[in-house]
């Protein structure tokens, strides 16, 4: 029987491994310009820690499993809870926290185009910054981050939970039920606007209220939220989505990259006041490309001290498919590296000495072991992409110089070893 991988994963083979390195080695250089500092953690965690405040949606996502001493513990869903508790279990780090990752999660959701049950997510947390000037610099470097990869015409999408709340309970929902309410919210784009009538009803909202909050929602304009009765805690989320605007605007120069949209509400429960997706303009099937937003009490709820916090998180898969939805996302690398051949079996270590030589000066080099002819041996190259083929026989060893063909423009000359390391090195 052939096996097969387990569904909502992927293999990812030597060409898709060097496309992804390039983004992930772009997105590390970003966020080290900031001064983020890369942390690792646990594939699993308690499970307990997982679910503190994750939302009854993703609770029902996350793997989890017993272990022989009867411990449950879950695989991270999501980077920004382990490293809460990372914070939480030492308090005396030196605040501002700056911290960045690069690693895998698991859900247990439907695959779909950029949805996987196993996928990579790189992101950075702020830790310590309670003003509004902590979120604008962790939107500022999400845009740099993505720009410096090569996507090209997205936006980022913000709004703040303390206005949907209020929208929310302006419309007739009762308290208890504004978690629901807001993860119907969230699926506005996947579900459509019925779906959201229809949820909104069943949860209590008036019915004579609906349908403007549902038109409040689509043309997201702050003005109009002015004249509404919406609390307290709202109109401080006004301010502060206003002072977020003024900030990327006046300190970044990135007021362009950013878009008010009062019906982005995430769907993680921890998030306590400014959210924000990426969208792509011609990859909307692929959903968000990345989030983020303020968790204030994350870190005191898994117990550390009180602690203001935001952050965000770059879905790899979803860029990557998105950067070559734009043709931004090279495929082929181009001929390159060296393959020596030896013309037979006794020329064999000649061709490995030759190799480790090559390799010794920093060139990438491959030594054909399958014993094939030359002839065989070149064409086999050729069509595997090597730039170089050096060949080692008799008259090679006697002379120290070696034979090397251009496998692009198929020329032959023979050089000394030290000409081979520099034409290939170029």
């Amino acid at each position: 029987m052939a096996y097969r991988r387990p569904r909502g994963t992927r293999d990812y083979l030597p060409e898709e491994c060097e496309e992804r390195r390039a983004v992930l080695e772009g997105l590390r250089e970003v966020f080290e310009l900031y001064g983020y500092g890369e942390v690792v953690t646990p594939a699993f965690e308690h499970l307990e820690l997982l679910v503190a405040k994750a939302g009854e949606e993703v609770k029902e996502q996350i793997y989890w499993f017993e272990d022989k001493a009867g411990r449950k513990l879950g695989l991270r869903f999501e980077l920004t809870t382990p490293i809460a508790r990372i914070v939480a279990e030492r308090p005396t780090l030196p605040k501002p926290i700056r911290f960045y990752y690069i690693q895998p999660v698991w859900r247990y959701e439907e695959p779909q185009r950029g949805r996987l049950r196993e996928f990579w997510q790189a992101g950075v947390e702020l830790i310590g910054v309670k003003e509004v000037w902590g979120d604008a610099e962790v939107v500022a470097l999400l845009v740099n981050a993505l720009r410096r990869v090569g996507l090209s015409s997205f936006k980022v999408h913000v709004n703040d939970r303390r206005v949907a709340e209020g929208l929310l309970s302006w419309a007739g929902i009762p308290r208890h039920a504004l978690g629901d309410a807001l993860r119907a919210v969230d699926k506005l784009e996947r579900r459509g606007a019925e779906y959201v009538r229809e949820r909104l009803r069943e949860l209590g909202a008036e019915p004579g209220k609906i349908e403007q909050l549902m038109d409040i929602l689509t043309r997201s304009e702050l003005a109009e939220l002015a004249e509404m009765d919406l609390g307290s805690e709202a109109r401080e989320g006004v301010k502060s989505l206003e002072q977020l605007m003024e900030e990327l605007e006046e300190g970044y120069g990135l007021a362009d990259y950013i878009k008010v949209d009062l019906s982005v509400v995430r769907g993680l429960d921890y998030y306590t006041s400014l959210v924000y997706e990426v969208k792509v303009s011609g990859a909307e099937g692929l959903g968000s490309v990345a989030g983020g937003g303020r968790y204030d009490d994350l870190i005191e709820l898994v117990g550390g001290p009180p602690l203001p916090a935001t952050g965000m998180a770059i879905g790899v898969e979803r860029l990557v498919e998105a950067l070559r939805a734009q043709g931004a996302l090279s495929r082929g690398r181009g001929r390159r590296g060296v393959i020596v051949i030896p013309v037979n079996a006794q020329y064999r270590r000649d061709a490995i000495r030759v190799a480790e030589e090559l390799r010794r000066r920093g060139v990438s080099a491959v030594v054909e072991l399958t014993g094939r002819r030359l002839s065989t041996a070149l064409e086999a190259a050729d069509k595997r992409g090597f730039r170089y083929a050096v060949i080692v026989g008799g008259r090679e060893v006697e002379s120290g110089l070696l034979t090397v063909r251009d496998l692009e423009k198929w020329k032959e000359e023979r050089a000394p070893l030290s000409s081979v390391a520099s034409m290939a090195a170029q």
